[in-house]
């Protein structure tokens, strides 16, 4: 009889195939349906792993993604209701949507410039050629962004 698999006492072997992904990943979804879960690290530690599984077996199998990206939404909403409710502490609450699910107090948007300097457009019309030499000069400095100081 042959043997498979990895010798007795090899704690290196690879368990983790499709299908042992697959069951823990849908045991860690039927977790994530419990209000009381709204973090997804919970979940592995009560599936007796380290949160990072969840990006492991992705990576390893990423036609299991839709698994992850449900028990996140999962998490998400219950985190939300029990602080609608009062279930949880509300800053702990904030805090875990903010470190966990993405949210921020606001958004700033730039829908100008996409991050590039503006061009104020101003426009000086001044008639002597000192002058004119003058502003050039000040704006050329200006426009230098080794004269950060200016």
């Amino acid at each position: 009889m042959k043997k498979v698999g990895a010798p007795k006492g090899n704690l290196n072997a690879e368990k983790w195939t499709l299908e042992v992904s697959k069951a823990f990943l849908e045991k860690a979804l039927l977790l994530s349906e419990n209000p009381d879960y709204d973090f997804i690290g919970e979940i592995a530690y009560d599936l007796k792993e380290g949160k990072n599984i969840f990006d492991y077996l992705i990576d390893k199998f990423p036609e299991l993604t839709e698994y992850k990206a449900r028990i996140l939404t999962n998490c998400e909403v219950n985190c939300f209701r029990n602080v609608k409710k009062e279930n949880i502490n509300v800053a702990i609450g904030i805090i875990n949507l903010k470190s966990n699910h993405g949210w921020t107090d606001r958004q700033q948007l730039d829908h100008t410039t996409q991050g590039e300097k503006v061009n104020t457009g101003l426009q000086i019309h001044v008639s002597s050629e000192e002058t004119q030499r003058t502003l050039k000069e000040l704006m050329d400095l200006f426009n230098d962004e080794a004269n950060e100081h200016v």
